[in-house]
């Protein structure tokens, strides 16, 4: 399973993490916008669906 360390959008609109390196959503964080760790926001849906799968 692609997984990483968490990782997050700095953005004001961002609601949720990653940690699936599958997602694309979380892949197209640009650098100048990416945070290491949860920032205490719910998993993503698509990332949880990837890693169910064993993706």
């Amino acid at each position: 399973m692609p997984k990483r360390g968490p990782w997050y959008s700095t953005r004001p609109v961002a609601t949720k993490h990653h940690d699936n390196s599958l997602c694309i959503e979380g892949n197209n964080i640009e650098d100048r916008n990416l945070a290491r760790g949860t920032g205490k926001l719910p998993l993503c849906r698509r990332c949880a669906e990837l890693n169910a799968a064993g993706k």
